[in-house]
């Protein structure tokens, strides 16, 4: 399997989130390190489950929105298998943040985040600790800017969580942790069998 990687300009996080863009949700404190995985015969499910098995950062939280036709759904696969969860409500929206204790949990919970993220809903998760919470904020719209709540992500020291992008063409980690500081340690760290491919994108 080869994963497609590279570092994404920091001028694409901006103070103030633009929706439909480079990225609609909040982030607070220093981002590093932003990097972009990717691939035309990449399985997302499955590289991102067994990656997340070697690197054994557990506890996972996750947070995703989701449609009110689903929650029974959801509550029963979360229940099943034991996935500690609370659910949300922000205006309309409704999301679901769960504490994932091993990788039998995260695949069962991928694959409703990479669902989610591929019908342009918010969809992630964080390393270690819930870098997850809400906030009503300035965004920018077509028209005009507004405030509007908003997931927002508060960066500690050592953090890092994965953001699942548009149509679910990609996945990208905003980390301040120093294995996502070299495009070679993240390979690294990458389980057996998969080849990392560097990139590069303009500024």
């Amino acid at each position: 399997m080869n994963v497609e990687i590279g570092f994404l300009p920091k001028s694409y996080i901006s103070e103030v989130p633009a929706g439909g863009g480079f990225f609609p949700f909040g982030i607070d404190g220093e981002v590093p390190y932003i990097i972009e995985y990717e691939g035309q015969e990449l399985d997302i499910e499955v590289f991102f489950t067994n990656w997340m098995a070697e690197l054994n950062k557990f506890p996972i939280y996750t947070l995703f929105a989701y449609a009110k036709i689903d929650e029974e759904e959801i509550d029963h696969t979360f229940s099943s298998a034991n996935i500690e969860y609370v659910k949300l409500k922000m205006k309309k929206e409704r999301f679901i943040k769960s504490k994932v204790q091993d990788n039998k949990q995260f695949e069962i919970v991928m694959s409703y985040l990479y669902s989610q993220g591929s019908m342009n809903d918010f969809a992630g998760w964080s390393l270690s600790e819930d870098l997850f919470s809400f906030d009503k904020r300035d965004m920018k719209t077509l028209l005009r800017r507004r405030k509007v709540h908003m997931p927002v992500i508060t960066l500690q020291k050592d953090s890092t969580m994965f953001w699942i992008c548009y149509d679910g063409s990609s996945v990208i980690s905003i980390s301040n942790d120093t294995l996502f500081s070299t495009l070679d340690s993240v390979i690294s760290s990458f389980p057996t069998g998969v080849k990392g491919m560097e990139i590069e994108y303009e500024e």
